[in-house]
């Protein structure tokens, strides 16, 4: 019987994590498929890891070949698969296990060529949002095309992409024998498309590995920066005919990405082969169009004319001010004529931008604002918001005004700023920190359950006046928002958006939990339910897909209910929604409206059957009801020996008979890990001196801290990052000043963090 499903998965020397991504698709709700693993000449133990999945599951079966690259292998998946759809998956990546069932879903219902949808980005220590795919698949478009949404033409990965097998076949797509080989074959099949599927919800998980040994992680070598070109200029051949807008993203993508990774990589590789490679990138750079070249960076303009001449100094030279991100701590100067106009030369090519002016010229739009969105807090009858914002590329001096206006129901309104020195963007102390202050009074003017608020700063420096909407809502609190009451009946909800506003909810009324219980295998909510709320349900969602609603037993009076609910129906059988955190997320909602866990200040927490339930609340505040694997739980953070101890405690919830570790962000090989001083009784405390993160944290990179994350170093299993109560991570961060340095504590969603200036 011909499966519904052909998923081909090629492997070489992935022994460490291919079981994982076998064990994500053997866990798939659409159970009609069959996987073709191939064997790529793999050396190490990875066949027989392979080959007992076949053994354990008829639906996986092996084909073995010499090593051919990973589009050969590909290809000898697709001539042994049968299925009526057919996906690929990198040995060493995740597939969330509702995936194919969306993919394949939607297919059915629209008849479309394809389907496409969003993917993540992970490590051994978290997942966040890949930077390409967030701005293609920032929402659903079923049965669209190319030539609607020209986004679509820069998706360059085949493996988040369910493809209907007459298609594929009628078009007889093929991947070429060399690296990068995805981007040729995705831009045809969209180009060939009748119509496509994009799917905002993450249907691939994207391994980063810690030891930076794959393909695309391995910039720095000849062969891979040739085989990038060779990819690159396939895919210039398909757009030659295209229509200019297509051609126009394809170009610029191009430019944004290949275009700098090989100018980065002439600085990284021999004389000789340095040589070479800027002989092969000449062509290639001729190709690209100026325009879109121009507009991919402030200084795409430069690079394009580097790679277009063959200029090795200047290609050099742009390798070293790119080098450890030190192009981003360059400033704009003004010149003399026109004197509006400014221009960006790093200070090692001013030699070079003497006889070149017009190349390093900066356009008006590069000059914008930028800001961020650092701490939210309730105080004095008002919301109080923290932040930077600043004109890009330019210095912020005492000289500049900045005005924040609320933008609700079509009025601005002023609201009270106070600004303060803080790092910019180029790594520099100026006066680009804000304190905006937004009274209840105003606040209380929001159209209620209308479309959300959003602030706007508007930045004056001299002759130059930029405005944007507040976003760039960082990590901690913003992200993990606190909400509060207004008045008597107004709730205030500050959110992130999906495009990183700020936004700024108000509702009158809304359902709410009071109090949360988990005892005897059944959680106990008891809340407040408006009549016109409408039922309680428990939805577990991935993203904005509904997957299944769980009725609870409710018992409502006056305004106010009580619902249990047995964990025996509710828990997965080892089988969590997403695939990295282990985790299956319920969100408790009335009326299909989040009910707001107004009434927690910390996540009530119980093991049950060996997994981590509780009850705690989502980035929008809405309450949900999560079950993950048992590991430390962080639920306070602080100082010790005044400022010089940084302390993070929480419950173990099992033996902690491993070391808690600091280790940074940028570090894949732990060689320089602070060890924390940690006590255990039913509490758990790790300690640090801070002065041992500060000895290790580089001042190289100034444009960014060093980022610390806390992470547990059990004897058998990966190392994990240390999970904060979502209730913690939506308080305050606490910065301090120890040996001219700038350190600030912060919970993230998913860790908690040092960063160090």
């Amino acid at each position: 019987m011909t499966p519904r499903l052909s998923v081909v998965v090629p492997f070489y020397n992935v022994a460490d994590y291919i079981a994982e991504c076998l064990e994500s698709l053997r866990r798939q709700t659409l159970d009609d498929f069959e996987v073709i693993l191939v064997d790529d000449g793999s050396r190490d133990g990875t066949g027989q890891i392979a080959e007992e999945f076949c053994r354990l599951d008829p639906r996986f079966r092996l084909v073995v070949q010499e090593n051919q690259g990973l589009g050969p292998a590909r290809n000898t998946g697709v001539k042994h698969s049968e299925g009526e759809y057919i996906t690929f998956v990198d040995s060493d990546d995740l597939v969330p296990r509702h995936a194919f069932e969306m993919m394949v879903g939607s297919l059915n219902a629209t008849g479309s060529s394809f389907a496409a949808g969003n993917a993540r980005r992970f490590d051994d220590f978290g997942a966040w949002n890949s930077w390409l795919h967030r701005k293609i698949f920032d929402e659903t478009r079923q049965a669209t095309h190319v030539m609607e949404f020209e986004q679509l033409a820069i998706d360059r990965m085949v493996w988040n992409k369910v493809f209907r097998r007459t298609f594929w076949d009628e078009f007889g797509y093929e991947f070429p024998a060399i690296r990068y080989e995805d981007y040729p074959v995705t831009l045809k099949a969209y180009l060939d498309a009748v119509t496509v599927d994009v799917l905002a919800q993450p249907i691939y998980y994207w391994r980063e590995r810690t030891s930076g040994d794959s393909i695309t992680q391995r910039k720095a070598e000849f062969a891979n920066l040739r085989d990038r070109i060779t990819s690159a200029e396939m895919v210039l051949d398909l757009v030659e005919r295209q229509p200019a807008y297509i051609r126009h993203a394809v170009h610029k993508h191009l430019a944004t990405v290949d275009m700098v990774t090989l100018v980065e990589g002439v600085g990284d590789l021999s004389d000789e082969d340095g040589v070479r490679l800027a002989r092969l990138a000449k062509h290639f750079a001729e190709r690209i169009d100026k325009g879109p070249a121009a507009l991919s960076s402030p200084m795409g303009r430069v690079q394009h004319h580097a790679l277009r001449s063959g200029n090795l100094d200047m290609l050099r030279a742009l390798a070293d001010i790119r080098r450890g991100g030190a192009l981003g701590t360059v400033r704009a100067a003004r010149t003399g004529v026109p004197w509006r106009r400014h221009e960006l030369v790093p200070p090692n090519m001013q030699g070079q931008a003497r006889n070149r002016r017009n190349l390093f010229r900066l356009s008006g739009r590069a000059l914008y604002v930028t800001t961020t969105v650092a701490d939210l807090t309730w105080a004095d009858d008002a919301l109080m918001i923290r932040g930077t914002a600043e004109i890009r590329h330019l210095q912020i001096d005492g000289t500049s005004k900045l005005r924040i206006v609320l933008e609700a129901n079509g009025v601005e309104l002023p609201v009270s700023v106070e600004r303060f020195p803080a790092y910019d963007s180029h790594g520099d102390q100026n006066l680009v920190g804000y304190s905006a202050r937004v009274p209840n009074s105003m606040l209380a003017g929001i159209k209620a359950d209308g479309d959300p608020a959003t602030l706007r700063a508007t930045i004056t420096q001299r002759h130059i006046k930029r405005t944007a909407l507040l976003r760039n809502v960082g990590p901690g609190n913003p992200s993990m928002p606190p909400g509060g009451w207004i008045n008597d009946t107004s709730w205030l909800q500050p959110l992130p958006a999906d495009d990183n506003r700020l936004l700024l909810r108000r509702m009158v009324d809304p359902a709410r939990l009071t109090s949360a219980a988990i005892s005897d295998g059944v959680v106990t909510l008891e809340g407040l339910l408006p009549a016109a709320a409408g039922e309680l349900s428990l939805t577990r969602r991935w993203y904005s897909e509904k997957l299944a609603d769980y009725e609870i037993q409710q018992d409502t009076t006056g305004g106010h209910f009580s619902a249990r609910v047995p964990l025996a129906g509710l828990l997965p059988d080892d089988d969590p929604d997403d695939p990295v955190s282990g985790r299956t997320v319920w969100r408790l909602e009335a009326g299909g409206h989040p009910v707001l866990a107004t009434g927690l200040t910390r996540a009530v927490t119980q093991v049950v059957g060996g997994r981590l339930v509780q009850v705690s609340r989502a980035a929008d505040n809405c309450v949900v009801v999560t079950d993950g694997p048992v590991q430390p739980t962080a639920d306070e953070i602080g100082l010790g020996d005044g400022v010089r101890v940084i302390t993070v405690s929480g419950r173990t919830w099992t033996d902690l008979d491993f070391p808690l570790v600091w280790r940074k962000l940028s570090d894949t090989s732990g060689e320089e890990d602070v060890a924390c001083s940690v006590t255990v009784d039913d509490r758990f405390t790790a300690a640090v001196d801070v002065e041992r993160l500060i000895a290790q944290s580089s001042r190289e990179i100034r444009t960014t801290p060093t980022t610390w994350h806390l992470i547990g170093l059990p004897a058998e299993g990966r190392p994990f990052a240390v999970q904060p109560d979502a209730f913690l991570t939506a308080e305050a961060s606490i910065t301090i000043f120890v040996l001219d340095h700038q350190l600030t504590l912060r919970p993230h969603a998913d860790r908690v963090t040092v960063e160090v200036r």
